[in-house]
């Protein structure tokens, strides 16, 4: 049993996605290696010495009195989910007496993946192994197998923003998977934004040919050069759209292009890039809609400047947040 397929089954028992029979089988390992018959461990000392162990290693303090058994339904899954995790994680052995028979999909074999996440205020640019260049906007999360990824081009954006100079292989496409969206190339350059803010995914296409498709509405789209396709996820639809190639990446070149954007939008840009909050202080922000382009950006001053100046309101400095008043 793989340590990350382990992770993936518990974590989608936790959120409640596995079957009424997968979850029983869950419940019938949890019993079995909470049986005293299949001890894996030497003697009582051994068992409470990896269990501490353990727990450091999360960070969870391991309780001084053993608690009164109850059925499995009614564990503190929620408040000992991670501890439970690294239990396994220490404990793999046990599995091996009663392996999780869940469906074929949950059996194939996980890849423990690189991940990377960039901090709010943070801009990054890597090189993955197949040559290919990414630029990280800040508050990005991305995952990736780097010992295959020469030979299978996966990649996995849960959230932020990052424009793609893909290194061209025809007999390897690259794939981006961001939950909802999955886009396909061979060779381009591209900015995808999974935004958790707006809920929704935008891919728009500076060079080359891009494949944007949905799963859940089997819709697909091929953009080619100034096409861009934006896809809500609360409306499981995909809306077109033209945009300049040349703009595209401005974020990365130090420049700040809004379209159209609300408030709760622009608080996600400008705390993704600068590590400040916005927050309006008796506004009626459901109206406010901001469209702007600042080809260089001197300081957060000058774009604050010209955010407030669309409204009439002002700013004030408190800490990390940004105020907005009249």
């Amino acid at each position: 049993m793989n340590l990350e397929r382990f992770k993936l089954i518990i974590a989608d028992y936790l959120g409640g996605k596995l079957t009424d029979e997968e979850k029983d089988r869950v419940d019938g390992w949890y019993e079995s290696i909470s049986n005293e018959d299949i001890d894996p461990f030497t003697d009582a000392n051994h068992r409470d010495s990896i269990r501490h162990e353990l727990f450091l290693r999360v960070g969870v303090t391991a309780p001084s009195v053993k608690t009164k058994k109850m059925p499995v339904r009614k564990l503190i899954w929620r408040s000992a989910a991670a501890a439970i995790l690294i239990l396994a994680a220490g404990s793999l052995l046990l599995l091996q007496h009663n392996p999780l028979f869940l469906s074929p999909k949950r059996m194939e074999t996980a890849t423990v993946l690189t991940e990377m996440v960039t901090k709010a205020g943070e801009l990054k640019e890597i090189q993955l192994p197949d040559g290919t260049s990414i630029f990280l906007n800040g508050n990005a999360r991305i995952r990736y197998d780097r010992k295959s990824f020469v030979s299978n081009r996966r990649f996995f954006l849960d959230r932020g923003e990052a424009f793609f100079r893909v290194k061209r292989d025809t007999l390897h496409p690259f794939k981006i998977e961001t939950g909802s969206v999955s886009v396909a190339v061979l060779g381009t350059s591209f900015n995808v934004n999974n935004s958790m803010t707006a809920k929704q995914v935008t891919v728009e296409v500076k060079t080359g040919r891009v494949s944007v498709s949905s799963e859940k509405n089997g819709e697909n789209h091929i953009l080619t050069p100034g096409k861009a396709v934006r896809y809500n996820l609360a409306k499981n639809h995909f809306e077109t759209f033209d945009k300049d190639p040349a703009s595209i990446n401005l974020w990365t070149q130090g420049g700040m292009l809004l379209n159209n954007v609300g408030f709760e939008e622009l608080k996600e840009i400008i705390y993704n890039r600068y590590a400040v909050v916005l927050v309006a202080d008796n506004l009626a922000t459901d109206t406010f809609n901001y469209s702007l382009m600042i080809p260089q950006v001197q300081s957060l001053d000058q774009v604050l400047n010209i955010v407030c100046s669309i409204h009439q309101i002002k700013f004030r400095r408190e800490k990390n947040e940004i105020i907005l008043y009249k």
